[in-house]
């Protein structure tokens, strides 16, 4: 999707590589290691399961799509980052796109945190060609397309996860999950 917003906007061979050396490179990978978990927590491991306690999952990830997006806000307003030089619109449109993705893929994981932190991580990916705002085209498109893939457990509430980090859930000593949470 990068890739081919970067190739709209005709700069897929005109950016030079954003790192002048390889420790720039890899402090910033790293840094990615850490931003991508710990957000997770928050939207996947918490609100997703918190508002699919109400609402199906379509409706749960154009919510959280909406307030992970407004999450993002300040980065636009700070000078130095590179969402500063970004529409906020497209951002915005995006984040609700990318939150209709990885809701499937938490909910068929029975509520894993590993495909949403892996998803997460590459999208912050910093080797990524700048593709603002084009790249929000291919990722609408590949968001209306896992919707529809996804149709019959996006609009139920069947088989969504509403457990809140399921992996905290005490468990019997046959490894069954109890539900109980009384010492």
């Amino acid at each position: 999707m990068f890739y081919a917003g970067s190739a709209v906007k005709g700069n897929l061979f005109t950016d030079p590589f954003p790192f002048t050396s390889g420790t720039a490179l890899l402090s910033a990978i790293a840094m990615t290691f850490i931003l991508g978990p710990v957000e997770e927590l928050g939207w996947r491991g918490l609100a997703l399961p918190l508002l699919q306690r109400r609402l199906a999952p379509i409706w749960a990830a154009l919510l959280l799509g909406v307030i992970w997006g407004i999450w993002h806000l300040p980065a636009f307003l700070l000078s130095g980052t590179p969402q500063s030089a970004w529409s906020f619109t497209p951002f915005l449109v995006g984040s609700v796109a990318l939150s209709l993705m990885v809701t499937p893929l938490f909910n068929a994981s029975r509520g894993s945190l590993l495909l949403p932190y892996l998803f997460h991580l590459q999208l912050i990916n910093p080797i990524w060609p700048d593709a603002q705002p084009y790249d929000m085209i291919f990722v609408v498109a590949v968001a209306l397309v896992v919707v529809v893939l996804n149709h019959k457990t996006m609009f139920r509430s069947t088989g969504a996860v509403t457990q809140v980090i399921p992996a905290a859930v005490p468990r019997s000593r046959s490894g069954d999950l109890t539900g109980d949470t009384s010492p």
